[in-house]
């Protein structure tokens, strides 16, 4: 009984693997005909094997049209989150978990049970996502990338700030490549494009207070992809990475965020990271308002630099501590381009 489950299984991760390699090459090669000829010398598998994948992919929506004595194509690029759209993609190994709705990714992952490697959830819809400070993302259906990273880190708990920077930088990386779109930090964990915010950043830690460690991160991500119905008050503030609904790949982006930020966490504690935070921080040598306690008090300070814990050295240009210079942490201020 063993011998037939384990050869089961063995039969359901070839069918997986190969189903996987053969999305990647129909998107590599989208709107253009390959043979099955072609498509089994590429993946190096049976006209069986390509046939039986091709139907998994049909069944789950992918668009494939076949031609007699000329092959199979891609019609269209599709932006369907499977694990197929992602795994293609991966780096490292990822225990991959895909979801239409749900609460927040954030939510699911602390829910999960942590495998001996990292996890990664995405969403195509959050109802109740979550930013910094407990407010609320948007994050409707079809437009956006919402996925959270969990895993165990090898660093303490007074490492975490670093996280959100690294993170920040790990997906701008991440858009470059795959978008093509360069994108700028808000510090501490907002990216912008074209001046309109398009990603915000959530990191939690599930810590052991006894010895002080910390049994999970989690790294909660949203990108807005294309354009959405955003809340009205939104509509000034929020923008998008593209105005072409599905001009890349969601699932290959989730890919390269998942890639980029497992690199940089292994080499974390060097803060090698640091200095393309700063080129990125748009906020550098502009004046900003800053909200001590994140009151609705606004004091002008002109932000100088981002030291190597992550701080935001300022310069108080009003009020009682004018021309003095402080080092903001996360998590105590607020702040907003005095504009």
């Amino acid at each position: 009984m063993k011998e037939i489950t384990s050869l089961l299984k063995i039969k359901e991760d070839f069918l997986m693997s190969t189903r996987t390699d053969l999305l990647k090459l129909l998107s590599e090669n989208t709107g253009i005909y390959l043979s099955g000829q072609k498509i089994g010398e590429e993946l190096k598998v049976s006209r069986n094997a390509i046939w039986k994948a091709m139907q998994q992919l049909r069944e789950e929506g992918y668009n494939i049209e076949s031609k007699p004595s000329t092959g199979y194509r891609l019609k269209s690029k599709t932006n369907m989150l499977t694990v197929d759209a992602v795994a293609g993609d991966l780096a490292f190994p990822c225990d991959l978990q895909i979801f239409d709705t749900v609460d927040s990714t954030n939510n699911v992952a602390k829910e999960l049970p942590l495998k001996d490697k990292p996890m990664m959830v995405i969403a195509n819809k959050q109802t109740g996502g979550r930013g910094r400070l407990g407010r609320s993302f948007a994050s409707p259906a079809g437009t956006g990338l919402y996925l959270t990273i969990a895993l165990q880190p090898e660093f303490d708990l007074d490492k975490a700030l670093y996280v959100t920077m690294a993170a920040a930088v790990d997906v701008c990386r991440a858009i470059e490549t795959v978008a093509g779109v360069k994108t700028k930090i808000k510090w501490v964990n907002d990216l912008f494009y074209n001046n309109k915010k398009i990603c915000g950043i959530l990191t939690e830690a599930q810590t052991n207070f006894e010895n002080g460690k910390i049994d999970s991160l989690i790294i909660g991500i949203g990108v807005n992809c294309f354009p959405g119905s955003f809340p009205e008050e939104l509509s000034g503030i929020a923008g998008c990475l593209s105005q072409k609904k599905n001009s890349f790949s969601r699932g290959r982006l989730a890919a390269e965020i998942f890639n980029e930020t497992v690199t940089v966490l292994e080499d974390l504690q060097s803060k090698a990271f640091l200095r393309e935070y700063r080129t990125k921080c748009f906020v550098l040598g502009k004046n900003i308002l800053v909200h001590p306690n994140l009151s609705d008090n606004a004091i002008k300070a002109r932000a100088i630099d981002i030291d190597e814990n992550g701080g935001l050295v300022v310069e108080y240009l009003e009020g009682r501590k004018a021309r003095q210079m402080e080092t903001l942490t996360t998590g105590e201020v607020s702040i907003k381009l005095d504009v």
